[in-house]
């Protein structure tokens, strides 16, 4: 197996320096200390980010966690991002959109397609009238469409 370099300028080699394992210790003494180091790295890091966010920890019922994970996945996104959206959407009286990467490929196909036809209208390929006519149809469905598939109506509304 390959070893890896140890980047001397990182703060864990400072460590292990100062702890003295890579002098005299064995492989195993200096993964002890890798971990010692990076367990106190992770507790700072918690400690750190909790005075910038708060954290909740809740518990669920075993058909809960199910129901869930189940729409997650329909949304397409983790347990805890879901959660989290689900939650401020309904704060914010929102419809939280299932598959936000399928409404950003909708809105780029819509503007691939205007460009293309652009071009062959630009090109004389394609009759004025009728690629103008084409042109402001598509205009008018990206204005129409992308806002309600980006921001349906609030619960209010609906």
């Amino acid at each position: 197996m390959k070893r890896r370099r140890l980047n001397t300028k990182s703060n864990l080699c400072s460590y292990l320096r100062s702890s003295g394992v890579l002098e005299n210790g064995t492989s195993e003494d200096i993964q002890k200390v890798k971990n010692d180091y990076w367990k106190e790295y992770k507790r700072i890091w918690k400690k750190n980010k909790r005075k910038s966010e708060k954290e909740i920890t809740i518990s669920f019922t075993q058909d809960e966690f199910k129901e869930i994970s189940i729409e997650s996945e329909r949304h397409k996104l983790s347990r805890t991002k879901f959660i989290k959206q689900s939650c401020l959407a309904y704060i914010n009286k929102r419809y939280l959109v299932p598959d936000e990467i399928d409404v950003k490929r909708i809105s780029q196909l819509l503007s691939m397609t205007y460009n293309s036809i652009q071009e062959k209208f630009e090109e004389k390929l394609i009759d004025k009238s009728a690629g103008q006519e084409i042109l402001n149809r598509i205009f008018k469905i990206e204005r129409e469409i992308l806002p309600v598939l980006q921001n349906p109506k609030s619960i209010n509304e609906a």
